[in-house]
């Protein structure tokens, strides 16, 4: 198991959380991850939910409903956990565990990288920001950079 990794992505969850948040500023947050990805030449799909309600939905040139389906399943294991997709996947990767293992379908789940929690300062989590179509470390940096950015606070970087 990458101890160092997951140290990173748990301090990225522990920095990166909201005393308050609005539907109005997660747009904002999503307008701004799809500039950064076009910017940046990458083409993604970016979804953010809130208690499972789609608050954010964003398909740039060049994705297809592919990158949709493993935003939902990436939100999905954000959301059912409270923890990055990429850090509960690295977890139960290193125990040895599939989603099977865990009672999760791959139809509804994974443990790929690219979606991260809401998290309020209680550590309680509210939904998640999800981006697809990039590798699983791009897809989850990109958006710890915009939330690092947007909260104004440093984080570690996995890339």
């Amino acid at each position: 198991m990458d101890d160092n990794l997951i140290s990173i992505l748990e301090e990225q969850e522990k920095v990166l959380r909201f005393s308050a948040v609005s539907y109005s500023e997660l747009a904002a947050i999503g307008n701004r991850i799809v500039s950064e990805a076009a910017e940046r030449g990458w083409k993604v799909y970016v979804m953010i939910r809130i208690a499972g309600f789609t608050v954010f939905a964003s398909a740039m040139d060049g994705v297809s409903a592919n990158n949709a389906a493993w935003a939902r399943r990436k939100a999905n294991t954000a959301e059912l956990t409270g923890r990055s997709s990429m850090r509960d996947g690295l977890i139960y990767r290193a125990k040895g565990q599939s989603l099977s293992d865990r009672g999760l379908s791959s139809l509804d789940y994974t443990d790929a990288g690219g979606s991260f929690p809401v998290l309020l300062d209680s550590g309680a989590a509210i939904g998640s920001i999800t981006v697809s179509g990039m590798a699983s470390e791009e897809d989850h940096q990109l958006i710890a950079d915009i939330l690092s950015e947007h909260l104004g606070r440093e984080i570690p970087s996995i890339i």
